[in-house]
C-alpha cells in the first residue's frame, strides 16, 4: 500500500513530543512490513527537508506562524498542501495525526475532497476544551473531518468519549503507542540521577518535579535532578524555581535533547519522574520502560491502570509528597527496581509491540479502502 501519514511538527529538539515519536515508529515498522510510507510534517525553517529514513520517506515544511498565540495551533506549513494535492492522487489511504491545528485538519480536509479514504488518531489533543480558539476550528472543520474519517484510532474509552461529543464515527478502534521490544540496558552502575524528560508544559507538571527535588535534596544526599525537555510555557518558572531551590548543579534543565539522544540520556538515569495529569499515552514512559529505567508516575494518566497491572510503574496520586516517596523507595531498594524492570517489560511484550500494531494499522487501512472499491 501507498500510505499517507500527517502530523503536526517534526524538529531535531522533539517540540512536539509523542505524536511525531509515534508517526515516524508506525512509518518505520509499516515500511519494514513492505509498504510505500511518506511522512508530511511541518518544521523549523533551516529544517525543512525530503529525505529517505528507516525505510519510509520525511517530507517536512518550513512552519510560519500565522497568529500570535495558540501554539503549534497556528502554525502553517508552507507547500505542504500543494504537495498533498499532487501526492494524494497516487495515495491508497492517509493517516491523520489529527489535533486541533492547521496542518493536520487541512490535510483531512484534502484528503476527503479528493476522495482519499483516510483515518485519524488524535494522541488525545481533540479533548473537551472551552477555549475560543479549539470551539471555532471545531465548528469550521473538526466535525466535519470526524465525520468523513473511515476510523478514529483512539487510546481510551475517555479519548473516544471526547471525540463523540462533536461527531459520529464509523468505526472506532484502540491502538496504542507501539515501541520496540529489546533487552533493557543493565541497571547496575548507572549515574546517581533522577531524571524528567517531557516539553515544560503545565500539563507535564516540571514545578512539581522541582519541589520533589528540594524534597528529596537531604534524603537522597548524592543525588542529581535533571530536567530535559523544550520550554512550552514553563521555562521562566522553571528556571525560577530552580534558583530558589539553591541546589546548585545537583538540579539543572539542560534543555531539549534531539529524540536520537533520548534513550541514552534515560537508559544512564536510575529513575524517571513525569508527574504529567491527565495524559493519555505518553511516548516518554514507553522510552523509559525499553530504557529499563524504573518510573514514577501519577494515577491521571490514561494508562495508570496497566501500569499498575503489570507492576510496570510507581503511580502516585501526583502529590509533590507521594512523588518523592516513591523515588526514595525505588532508589532504596534494588529489588523494587527489579519488580519495576521486569513488569516494564512483561507491559511492552505483551501489549505495546510496535509490529502489533502496524499490523493493526494495515487492518484498519484495508477496511477505509473498501467503501471506496465497491463505490
Amino acid at each position: 500500500m501507498k500510505i499517507a501519514h500527517v502530523v503536526t511538527y517534526s524538529s531535531s529538539d522533539g517540540a512536539f513530543g509523542g505524536p511525531t515519536r509515534v508517526a515516524l515508529a508506525q512509518a518505520k515498522a509499516l515500511a519494514r512490513r513492505g509498504h510505500e510510507v511518506t511522512v508530511y510534517a511541518g518544521s523549523p525553517r533551516d529544517e525543512a527537508n525530503d529525505v529517505v529514513q528507516d525505510g519510509y520517506r520525511l517530507r517536512t515544511f518550513p512552519a510560519r506562524r500565522l497568529a500570535p498565540f495558540g501554539g503549534f495551533a497556528t502554525l502553517w506549513p508552507e507547500g505542504m498542501q500543494r504537495a498533498l494535492r499532487r501526492d494524494l492522487s497516487d495515495t491508497d489511504v492517509a493517516h491523520i495525526h489529527l489535533a486541533r491545528d492547521l496542518v493536520t485538519l487541512p490535510a483531512a480536509m484534502l484528503s476527503a475532497t479528493s476522495g482519499v479514504p483516510f483515518v485519524v488518531q488524535p494522541h488525545g489533543m481533540v479533548d473537551a476544551s472551552d477555549r475560543l480558539l479549539a470551539k471555532l476550528l471545531d465548528a469550521v472543520a473538526m466535525r466535519r473531518v470526524l465525520r468523513r474519517a473511515r476510523a478514529w484510532l483512539v487510546l481510551t474509552e475517555r479519548e473516544h468519549a471526547d471525540l463523540a461529543d462533536l461527531a459520529s464515527a464509523a468505526r472506532v478502534t484502540r491502538l496504542v503507542n507501539g515501541v520496540e521490544p529489546t533487552p533493557p540496558p543493565p541497571y547496575d552502575g548507572r549515574r546517581d540521577e533522577v531524571v524528567f524528560l517531557a516539553r515544560l508544559h503545565e500539563r507535564k507538571r516540571p514545578l512539581a518535579f522541582v519541589e520533589m527535588a528540594r524534597l528529596l535534596a537531604d534524603r537522597l544526599p548524592t543525588t542529581t535532578f535533571r530536567i530535559i525537555g523544550p520550554d512550552e510555557g514553563e521555562g521562566g518558572k522553571v528556571a525560577a524555581a530552580i534558583d530558589a531551590a539553591r541546589m546548585g548543579d545537583r538540579l539543572v534543565w539542560s534543555g531539549p535533547l534531539p529524540p536520537s539522544e533520548t534513550a541514552d540520556a534515560l537508559a544512564s538515569a536510575r529513575v524517571y519522574v513525569l508527574p504529567s495529569v491527565n495524559e493519555v499515552f505518553p511516548m516518554s514512559v514507553l522510552e523509559a520502560f525499553i530504557a529499563g529505567t524504573p518510573v514514577v508516575t501519577t494515577s491521571s494518566l490514561g494508562i495508570a491502570r496497566d501500569c499498575e497491572r503489570y507492576g510496570a510503574a510507581m503511580v502516585t496520586d501526583g502529590s509533590v509528597e507521594a512523588l518523592a516517596n516513591a523515588v526514595q523507595e525505588v532508589w532504596r531498594s534494588p529489588a523494587r527496581s527489579k519488580e519495576l524492570r521486569d513488569g516494564a517489560r512483561r507491559y511492552v511484550e505483551t501489549e505495546l509491540d510496535i509490529e502489533a500494531v502496524a499490523a493493526t494499522l494495515e487492518r484498519e487501512y484495508e477496511l477505509a479502502q473498501e467503501p471506496a472499491r465497491h463505490a
